[in-house]
């Protein structure tokens, strides 16, 4: 498997009722079924969970891969560097080395983590997947696009928590055509975007929690040599983040209070933002104008927050926040 910079990809929840439709779209004639079975690990301090990383090893089709994941530049993209384990094969578990993943960007931010754990803190298991992933490569927009259906479930000791969802992962190509397809897709099967990723809902179910905690705002760094276009970018990027990892528990269920309140602060935050972007003539006002009617219909008493995000017309909100910060 090659190793990657960066992965840029959508995971959408699928309806119960829409599961068959999905299941029969993506198992075509070209489609590839592959078992998928990993252990993830952490410190026992949840070094990795708390910076929002992911360090595993994964059988995949008798294969063993090591990949680790920290959080990208936005809610579609993430650092992911990929290493095939030479002479490892068959369900033993090869050996997990850390520093497989040297020279590497994600590399970098896992030496830093290690390092801000301490020695008396070793990597350990903390759970593990079980998955049937059913590939289909599509092409669309000048992009090729692959869809992975995941069906399984997660496990940490006794606990087990299923698997269902739909991954669009840019293969290569423009994002735009990514976003366009997941829009067609969301509105064909009713698909609900959950930013949320199988080592976080991991990391809760090793913990016993039930939900993800309410997102907050994060303090914004800027780095030197910025520009301010770009700080701007990074601004919205943020504001969306904190918006979408809110939204995704709420639409899942359960939610909290908190989690609404911290969505209604994100979206304001991100319709003050975009009153500065640059953008098409009227782009940024259609988006602001939709954001406002969300954040209005979640502020009514008695509203049914879980049905307000899980609707299509909220999905497609989402994608055209996270087109709006693409490159034209």
């Amino acid at each position: 498997m090659p190793a990657m910079a960066h992965e840029i990809e959508l995971k959408f929840r699928i309806p119960a009722h829409r599961l068959a439709d999905v299941r029969q779209a993506v198992a075509t004639a070209s489609a590839q079924v592959l078992p998928l079975a990993a252990a993830y690990f952490d410190t026992p301090g949840q070094h990795l969970a708390r910076a929002r990383s992911a360090l595993r090893l994964r059988c995949e089709g008798g294969l063993w891969v090591q990949t680790l994941k920290a959080e990208g530049a936005s809610a579609m993209q993430r650092l992911e560097h990929n290493v095939s384990v030479a002479g490892a094969s068959g369900l033993r578990r090869p050996a997990l080395v850390p520093g497989r993943h040297a020279g590497t960007e994600a590399g970098a931010a896992l030496q830093r983590l290690l390092a801000a754990a301490g020695p008396g803190q070793p990597l350990r298991t903390r759970y593990s997947t079980e998955v049937q992933r059913t590939l289909r490569v599509l092409r669309s927009g000048g992009a090729g696009i692959e869809l992975a259906l995941d069906e399984g479930c997660i496990r940490a000791g006794r606990r087990q928590l299923p698997i269902c969802e739909l991954e669009f992962e840019l293969l290569r190509g423009p994002p735009q055509a990514l976003l366009a397809l997941a829009a067609r897709w969301v509105q064909r099967f009713e698909l609900v975007l959950d930013v949320r990723s199988k080592s976080e809902r991991g990391h809760l179910l090793a913990a016993g929690l039930a939900a993800s905690p309410p997102a907050l705002a994060r303090p914004q760094r800027q780095r030197p040599g910025t520009t301010p276009a770009q700080a701007g970018v990074a601004r919205r990027a943020e504001a969306l983040r904190w918006v979408l990892a809110n939204a995704s528990q709420l639409a899942d269920g359960p939610g909290e209070a908190e989690h609404r309140r911290q969505l209604l602060k994100g979206l304001r935050r991100l319709q003050a933002l975009l009153l500065t972007a640059a953008g098409p003539a009227g782009a940024d006002d259609g988006l602001r104008s939709g954001l406002q009617g969300l954040q209005t219909a979640l502020s009514a008493p008695g509203s049914d927050a879980q049905a307000l995000l899980a609707a299509p017309a909220t999905q497609r909100l989402w994608l055209a926040a996270l087109a709006a910060d693409l490159p034209a």
